[in-house]
């Protein structure tokens, strides 16, 4: 839930040029829903990520009749950008 609302509220406030988010879990679909109503005018507002695993058909948050920049990153890449930041932890 954090996650959808943090992507929402950055990118409506403009705090970042464009969202991109790295998940294909659907429950996180009304949260790119909410930024391209928000900011309709300003593709791309958000982009989407995932990772790729051979032999298996890729696959992405998606909304239905909008056309989303996708990025499809294989291990290796996304090994190369994981934040292995523990955010449970109070600083």
């Amino acid at each position: 839930m954090a996650l959808a609302v943090d992507f929402v509220v950055m990118v409506a406030n403009r705090a970042c040029d464009v969202g991109i988010l790295f998940s294909s879990d659907t429950d996180l679909v009304p949260a790119l829903e909410a930024v391209l109503a928000l900011r309709p005018q300003e593709p791309p507002a958000c982009e989407v990520a995932a990772w790729v695993v051979p032999g298996v058909r890729p696959r992405s948050l998606s909304v239905r009749a909008v056309r989303v920049r996708r990025h499809l990153l294989t291990e290796v890449e996304y090994r190369s950008v994981a934040d292995l930041t523990d955010y449970t932890r109070s600083s």
